[in-house]
């Protein structure tokens, strides 16, 4: 790949009031000649459609959009999408998260030099409503992502998934598992990269903005909890024979793991513990040096 272009794809359910602001911020120093958007309404309910006719209009035909027949969740969602582009390289955005100028070229350049199958941001700052007032942020290791790290905690890419990746990696995996409308999916997308020889990459001085809040799609489905252990079991079970034993027996006897991998890391048949990457807490009260850190990086990533 010489000059790849880049497929922007966003699965769109009920995202009326937060789409426009997440599309605005790929055509505002991200977006080059030949990319694409594709936006995929998953059957929403609210005024979706109409918000993202709009955008089409704005941005004319940079953006394509799809519609499901009917509501198929998030994973199935984000596989239509990437059936649908045309370019060599994919990157996925979420309908409710803002990326920064010129981040998408960081990520891009990366991926061409290292070789990889798939970079990631290093930082992810979490806001509710708006990204001037972030509450924490993670800081993930940069360099090299492997399989152990995915296994030593949750601060990595892994559950984030605003990936750049190319179309090969995803073909070659078998695309997104449609399990479910969405719990773990990103998480899961990683994972079976991984496990099928990717190469990540998670990029130093990256970040990107990722909302959250109560009524975020993980928050409600993993309140389902016996249903949430059952798809954490499936995603895992392909590969079992390449845990240690005893650790692939804790897994099917202790259905927490996956919440205390902070404490208890899980380990590869033949490979040393994973490290993880860290949580800076700044609620409400203490954002500002987040906020200043933030305005630095903004200034660098325009210069």
């Amino acid at each position: 790949m010489s000059d790849p272009r880049i497929s922007f794809v966003i699965p769109a359910f009920n995202a009326a009031d937060t789409i426009t602001e997440s599309i605005d911020s790929i055509f505002n120093g991200n977006f080059a000649t030949g990319d694409e958007v594709i936006i995929v309404n998953d059957c929403s309910t609210d005024e979706t459609a109409a918000v993202i006719e709009r955008l089409k209009n704005k941005y004319n035909e940079s953006i394509s959009i799809v519609t499901n027949e009917q509501n198929k969740g998030c994973p199935a969602t984000r596989n239509v999408g990437i059936r649908k582009a045309t370019n060599e390289l994919i990157f996925n955005l979420d309908a409710d998260n803002v990326l920064v100028s010129g981040s998408i070229q960081k990520l891009k350049a990366e991926l061409l030099e290292q070789e990889a199958d798939l970079v990631a941001f290093a930082d992810y700052y979490y806001f509710v409503d708006s990204t001037d007032r972030i509450t924490h942020y993670w800081h993930c290791n940069t360099g090299w992502l492997t399989t152990a790290d995915l296994f030593a905690g949750h601060i990595n890419p892994g559950p984030g998934g605003n990936f750049l990746y190319t179309k090969a990696s995803w073909e070659r995996i078998g695309g997104y598992w449609e399990y479910g409308k969405g719990l773990h999916e990103a998480w899961g997308f990683t994972l079976k990269q991984l496990m099928n020889g990717s190469k990540i990459f998670v990029v130093p001085d990256t970040f990107y903005f990722h909302r959250h809040g109560h009524e975020s799609l993980f928050v409600s489905e993993s309140k389902n909890k016996p249903g949430e252990i059952d798809l954490l079991l499936r995603m895992m079970t392909p590969f079992k024979d390449k845990f240690m034993t005893s650790d692939w027996e804790y897994i099917q006897s202790h259905p927490q793991w996956h919440s205390e991998l902070g404490s208890r890391p899980l380990q590869l048949s033949g490979a040393q513990v994973g490290s993880d990457g860290r949580i800076k807490i700044t609620w409400y009260g203490r954002y500002r040096s987040v906020t200043r850190k933030i305005q630095t990086l903004l200034k660098q990533a325009t210069n």
